[in-house]
């Protein structure tokens, strides 16, 4: 897009604002900005009082630039602001935005010149943050800029000194983050910086109609009304669903890339959201967004066409409507060939992952989603059914959904690479419950199929269940051989209580050389009794705590007995699939 084109697009339907034209009235900032994810915020500011236009000199109504840090007059003066920004428009050949961000220096409002419109983005909030501590002389320059770092939507590395980080940590709400910086957890991270996924992301895995219509309301605010699916949403729902998936596609890339762990931690669930539409709180699909966009597709051999229908009956063949010689021919042929390939669940070999020239991207071919929060996944299960390179585990409340139950096993290609564990006894089974399904069920799948990339997906709803029993089942996932985990916590992380137990943890080295990924795909309020669950698996994480030589954790026989019998339907449900539970 040229020049003259942006000018079209920015100017051709709205009044330029000036001192004559603007009349006043209510100002209602946009909460939805598109532009924001592509500038890149200045890091470092001097104190803001009585500061010049860099063209005019002028000291009476400044706005700041937020990419490059000067300081130019309004529009109201000398328009210079306005100047600045079609001066670096004309040459972004990037984004094709230039300096479009700018801030009033008398009331730290933010203006965008391509949406014409105030806006206000949680991006900017600690941004916003830091200035108005230095205009107000809260803090020195200095502290404030140590504040901005510690911030976790702008930081991009917590501790860039690091020799050996072990995890990538991405927390999308604040005060988890302080509260995780109490502690010495985050001196074994790195922090990837957030961003919004794009719609071209997002279209690889929703279908374009659902995609157009959530970023329509998300940019014009407007409500959403649909017969087929029902979405619960406020004014920053949309905003953050899309940040949310982001940060889930980059830490999924980076571990594969990198080779460490990772722990997300986000404020939109997703993992009951379908190809065709969201469902309740879940907009976009997180997990299956990240999967796919390291995912390599199999290519499928093309059969031979054959001139006649054959069909076997009984291991014998026959031929509709052939004459005995040619019966006999086909006989033939089906006795001198190969045998048949063994069934591919049986002999599944661990492969490295390959690396796509064209887009130096990491590609995999087999994913183990195994999902512990309360609510079953059925988004997960509904993109992946019919495929044999996702294998999903859900262990969940019984409420009798036909699709969620044990029988339901996967379909076509999928067939045998879908595990529903539904328990009625959900809210009174505890850890020798759920180490026993571990044991019994999980971690058999788990060898057999040999998954390159492992995503737990977490809630920490289900409270008889310790926090040392996630982290002994995250760090048996991890041992069993070199996957890469992605802990998916799907679960409600804000307004944490004042008072938080951290447990306090010797420094152990790390138990192997398994890289795992906690990913928190869910939704980021009434964490004050769950943040002891997230120190105790992110310490799992980096190596800090171990379970396995607990005694606790080997096999009970006094489980629930709903629990002994679903296990033993299950197994035999999946023998005629996996040799392991034969």
């Amino acid at each position: 897009m040229n020049f003259d084109a942006n000018l079209d697009n920015y100017f051709d339907e709205d009044v330029e604002l000036t001192s004559e034209t603007d009349q006043g009235g209510i100002v209602i900032p946009k909460q939805t900005c598109e532009h924001v994810q592509y500038v890149r915020l200045v890091e470092g500011f001097s104190p803001l009082n009585n500061k010049q236009c860099i063209d005019c000199e002028n000291t009476i109504e400044n706005w700041l630039c937020l990419s490059c840090g000067e300081i130019h007059c309004s529009r109201y003066i000398n328009n210079h602001g306005e100047g600045h920004w079609l001066f670096t428009l004309l040459t972004d050949e990037k984004y094709n935005i230039g300096h479009c961000l700018t801030i009033s220096l008398q009331d730290l409002s933010v203006w965008c010149y391509p949406c014409k419109s105030y806006i206000k983005n949680v991006r900017l909030i600690p941004l916003m943050k830091h200035l108005e501590r230095i205009k107000f002389g809260l803090l020195s320059t200095k502290e404030n800029q140590n504040q901005v770092n510690s911030n976790a939507i702008t930081k991009s590395v917590v501790k860039r000194n690091l020799e050996n980080p072990s995890t990538i940590i991405a927390v999308q709400d604040l005060s988890l983050l302080d509260e995780l910086e109490k502690t010495d957890l985050l001196s074994y991270c790195y922090t990837l910086k957030f961003r919004s996924a794009s719609i071209d992301e997002l279209v690889c895995l929703h279908s374009s109609d659902y995609v157009n219509m959530i970023v329509l309301a998300e940019k014009n605010h407007l409500n959403i009304s649909n017969n087929h699916f029902d979405l619960q949403y406020d004014e920053t729902t949309f905003s953050e669903a899309r940040i949310s998936a982001g940060i889930t596609i980059d830490v999924i890339q980076n571990v594969l890339k990198n080779h460490i762990n990772g722990f997300i931690l986000l404020k939109s669930p997703g993992h009951r959201a379908v190809r065709h539409h969201g469902n309740g709180t879940s907009i976009y699909n997180n997990v299956a967004l990240g999967i796919n966009s390291v995912l390599m597709e199999k290519s499928k051999c093309k059969e031979r066409k054959r001139s006649l229908t054959l069909y076997d009956s009984n291991n014998s063949l026959d031929m509709q409507g052939a004459t005995p010689i040619e019966n006999a021919i086909c006989h033939m042929i089906h006795i001198l060939s190969p045998a048949s390939a063994v069934d591919h669940r049986i002999n599944c070999k661990a492969s490295p992952a390959i690396i796509d020239t064209n887009n130096n991207k990491i590609q995999i071919e087999r994913v183990l989603v195994i999902d512990l929060t309360c609510e079953h996944g059925s988004g997960i299960q509904s993109i992946y059914y019919e495929s044999n390179q996702v294998f999903y585990i859900s262990i969940h409340g019984d409420n009798h959904q036909a699709e969620w139950n044990y029988r339901e096993c996967g379909k076509n290609d999928g067939l045998g690479y879908t595990m529903n564990i539904p328990l009625s006894s959900i809210d009174s089974i505890d850890d020798k419950d759920y180490i026993t399904i571990i044991n019994e069920l999980v971690l058999p799948i788990t060898k057999t199929f040999k998954p390159e990339l492992i995503v737990v997906c977490v809630d920490f709803h289900v409270q008889t269940l310790t926090p040392l029993c996630y982290a002994w089942i995250i760090e048996q996932l991890s041992l069993i051989s070199n996957s890469k985990v992605v802990v998916a916590f799907d679960g409600n992380l804000s307004s944490i209580s004042s008072t938080v137990t951290y447990v306090h943890i010797e420094q152990l080295s790390l138990i192997s050389n398994s890289k795992v990924v906690v990913a928190f795909d869910g939704n980021l309020s009434s964490i004050s009794s769950t943040v002891t669950y997230v120190q105790t698996v992110l310490s799992v994480l980096i190596g800090k705590l171990s379970t396995i030589n607990n005694d606790k954790w080997e096999n009970n026989i006094n489980v629930h007995s709903d629990v002994r019998q679903k296990i033993d339907l299950i197994r035999h449900e999946h023998r005629k699939f996996w040799p392991c539970f034969t």
